[in-house]
């Protein structure tokens, strides 16, 4: 039995990336568990999904706590997430990240493969909702699932023409994806752990808002819908703490002015 843990943020679609990924290893005549854990997550948030595959029937019922596999929907989460936790020496790592497995920032007794899941969904899906992209990137480095059964799993769950943008970017990511590659000699990425009143949700950001101020007048329509509390007005003209802001892009969807503009973070 092989046991996979995927983390994510809240609307990178992980919970239904496993689903649709147990799906189509079904297909391939296994035995599939998916668990999504679920909590007080918003959009941004780190979520964590399982997954287990037997050529048996599987009768665990907890979750996986030391995996064979990691997978990461997000570059920035293993900053402040302990993503590796747990995976057992030898295994594998498959993040999303632009680069090579040995500049991922990662490192340990285990192998690294990465796929730009990002660019990829926003060149083909026109949003970051990354699943997709990691599942066809999941089918290339471990070679445990065919793009036929995933096309099947994928129609499945979104038919008709969202299903078929979809595939896009499982194909693309399967043939962009790259391979695993040994990081023992490598030092991973320090966690840094934040304390409640810290708030500091700076790193669940994928996209930076930016505000041209001379667009700006002032209409206070970010400031109200901020979900985080991140703006303030001064001089009546809109200002973001950085710090306090998680990237969720409601700002730039409610300018009248078109002021705000979202940029992708540099990993």
């Amino acid at each position: 039995m092989i046991e996979i843990r995927f983390h994510g943020r809240g609307g990178q679609g992980a919970v239904t990336g496993v689903r649709v990924l147990a799906t189509a290893l079904y297909y391939e005549g296994k035995f599939t568990q998916g668990i999504p854990m679920y909590g007080t997550e918003r959009r941004g948030a780190p979520v964590t999904s399982f997954l287990r595959v037997g050529e048996e029937r599987i009768n665990e019922r907890d979750l996986v706590h030391e995996p064979d596999m990691v997978v990461i929907l997000d570059p920035l989460l293993g900053q402040t997430v302990p993503v590796t936790d747990g995976l057992r020496e030898g295994g594998l790592v498959l993040i999303n990240h632009p680069r090579g497995g040995r500049d991922a920032g990662l490192g340990g007794p285990f192998k690294v493969a990465t796929v730009d899941a990002t660019r990829i969904a926003m060149e083909t899906l026109r949003r970051p909702i990354t699943n997709t992209a990691i599942i066809g990137a999941f089918a290339k480095v471990t070679g445990m699932v065919t793009i036929e059964s995933l096309e099947k799993a994928v129609m499945k769950q979104w038919p008709g023409l969202v299903g078929e943008i979809n595939m896009r970017a499982v194909r693309k990511a399967y043939e962009e994806a790259n391979m695993p590659v040994d990081v023992s000699d490598i030092e991973g990425v320090k966690v840094r752990q934040l304390g409640m009143m810290d708030r500091d949700v700076s790193s669940w950001r994928l996209f930076r808002p930016e505000i041209d101020a001379e667009k700006c007048v002032g209409c206070r329509r970010c400031y109200i819908f901020c979900p985080e509390v991140a703006i303030s007005m001064v001089d009546d003209k809109a200002q973001i703490n950085y710090k306090h802001c998680k990237g969720c892009g409601i700002c730039a969807e409610e300018c009248p002015t078109e002021a705000i503009e979202l940029k992708q973070e540099e990993i």
